[in-house]
């Protein structure tokens, strides 16, 4: 059944990217079995379908499958060879795409390595920064002086693309981290320079002061962001000095380089936590940086992140990242403030104050009932997280909500302290109903939490092997695998849907099968109808 399910599919597949199809329509479909990625590809034999359409004569058909493959995984490696061809065709956009291909082939297409090397000559930059930075993701051994010299070409993109190649390299470009900071001074390279740093970790400390002055005040807030990152990854290594100076920033007069500040002291933790209190004099400013809303809204970019933007939300970050405790009253204080965000924030702050978060337990549930559902969510993720049991009471309202994320964020919850949850037992089996396949899962999820309670649900979880969601069915295999010899009762059930053409069904049939081993086939059967009546009795 499985195999014949497989035959379909690839079937499907080879009809929808039927070279006969109009150039769109072949663009459209490639571009949505890329965006399911590699699973998908193997349960439906897409992949020989899409390496086919590599001799289509439209270049954009063309790039297309390339971009297709590349987000494969191991289903797109195998046409490795088809690609480095279409490293020397005269259009210099399948060219630049069949680089970067082979560069998300990593490893295995290390057999390329010297074409791609060639194409490092090619006359089209963006063809040359591609290769450049594929050389290095297939393995480029020997090649870290020749990146060194290409962070010097007069190109720009090439430069960047020089930059990023040596950070992939790890220690072997840990000798060259001087040529990439030499390009922290180029704002049109600067991004890139900054992220090639983040990958030689220690290599990168004696240029801290470079990071701080140029890049934590770069009009770009990804500059700034993977600048405060690296200067986090540095630890211990990076200077109190190197704090004062990022700590002079948080008075600055731009909105996004005092948020970016903030987050770079959190990210330091020890060495940012002297600097808490001015910190949390940012939990005061009420600004926001809008200095790159056109290109939201013009669709350039997804919506930056608050931290980014308000300083406001940086502080509260910053100040969890530091485990500043001492300032949990004023952080909490936030939890009514009027946007959203800011509540966000409060929320992700108080998840890492451990004990002083568990003290605001009250306040965080009072967000239960928020009116933006997002904030729910995150209030029913702190609760668990904090394993605030007092507050684990308020969730049985939150599990009628009309959300299904909500829904489920509380029946996870529940699950981070099952032995509070199983007094709850008969409200969480009414969500093995629910209309929602997440909302299902949960609840089996937590069902399959529970200890001696979970035994009397076997019924109610092994109904959801059954269920026409495979997600349900993956969950209804785990949990029945966690309940031992309980679950062998579904011994028949669980080993059918070993043979399921969804590998997630078929994977987690196969760890249940492993997990109820000893209790299956030989062993005596569960009496189901025995546990249900001793179920009715204790409801």
């Amino acid at each position: 059944g499985a195999c014949a399910a497989m035959e379909l599919a690839t079937q499907g597949a080879r009809k929808l990217l039927d070279r006969s199809q109009p150039k769109d329509v072949l663009v459209h479909h490639l571009g949505t079995i890329a965006s399911q990625g590699e699973a998908q590809a193997a349960e439906d034999g897409s992949a020989p379908s899409v390496a086919a359409l590599l001799s289509h004569p439209e270049p954009e058909v063309v790039c297309a499958a390339l971009d297709a493959l590349a987000c494969l995984g191991q289903e797109g490696v195998w046409y490795a060879d088809s690609v480095e061809p279409l490293l020397g065709v005269p259009t210099r956009s399948i060219r630049c795409a069949a680089a970067t291909t082979l560069g998300q082939f990593g490893s295995h297409a290390s057999q390329h390595a010297g074409k791609l090397e060639a194409c490092i000559t090619d006359q089209a930059e963006e063809v040359r920064a591609a290769a450049v930075v594929a050389l290095a993701q297939v393995g480029a051994d020997g090649r870290a002086q020749k990146f060194a010299e290409l962070t010097k070409d007069q190109s720009p993109v090439v430069a960047a693309a020089a930059c990023q190649a040596i950070g992939m390299l790890g220690m072997q470009g840990e000798a060259h981290a001087g040529a990439i900071a030499a390009k922290l001074g180029d704002p049109r390279v600067r991004y890139a320079a900054v992220s090639g740093l983040s990958g030689l970790s220690g290599a990168a400390v004696p240029f801290a002061m470079q990071v701080v002055d140029q890049c934590l005040t770069d009009a770009d807030s990804q500059t700034r962001q993977t600048a405060a990152l690296l200067l986090g990854e540095m630890g211990d290594a990076a200077s109190a000095k190197i704090a004062d100076s990022i700590a002079r920033l948080l008075q600055d007069q731009r909105v996004g380089v005092r948020s970016t500040a903030a987050l770079a002291l959190g990210h330091m933790k020890d060495l940012g936590l002297p600097h808490a209190a001015a910190v949390a004099s940012l939990l005061e400013d009420p600004a926001e940086d809008t200095s790159e809303l056109h290109l939201r809204i013009g669709g350039g970019v997804p919506r930056i992140d608050p931290s980014l933007r308000r300083p406001r939300c940086a502080a509260l970050i910053a100040l969890g990242l530091m485990g500043a405790e001492t300032f949990a009253s004023e952080c909490a204080a936030l939890l009514g403030d009027d946007s959203y965000e800011v509540r966000l924030c409060a929320l992700e702050c108080l998840s890492c104050f451990g004990d002083a978060g568990r003290a605001r337990s009250t306040d965080i549930a009072a967000l239960f009932d928020d009116n933006v559902y997002v904030v729910r969510v995150k209030a029913c993720e702190v609760v668990g997280s904090l394993k605030a049991e007092d507050a684990m009471p308020n969730l049985l309202e939150v599990l009628q909500d009309t959300a299904p994320s909500v829904r489920s964020a509380a029946l996870y919850a529940l699950a981070d302290c099952p032995q509070v949850a199983e007094s709850f037992a008969n409200e969480v089996m009414q969500c093995v109903s629910d209309d929602v396949p997440d909302v299902r899962v949960a609840a089996i999820y937590l069902l399959g939490c529970f200890d001696q309670v979970g035994q009397h649900y076997a019924g109610v979880i092994g109904a959801g092997l059954g269920d026409e969601d495979e997600g349900v069915q993956a969950a209804a295999c785990e949990a029945l695998g966690r309940l031992g010899k309980y679950g062998s009762a579904f011994e028949s059930e669980i080993s059918g849907l070993m043979q399921s053409g969804s590998p997630s069904v078929s994977n987690a049939a196969y760890a249940a099968m492993e997990q109820i081993g000893d209790y299956a086939s030989s062993a005596p059967k569960v009496n189901m109808e025995m546990l249900e009546n001793d179920r009715g009795e204790g409801e």
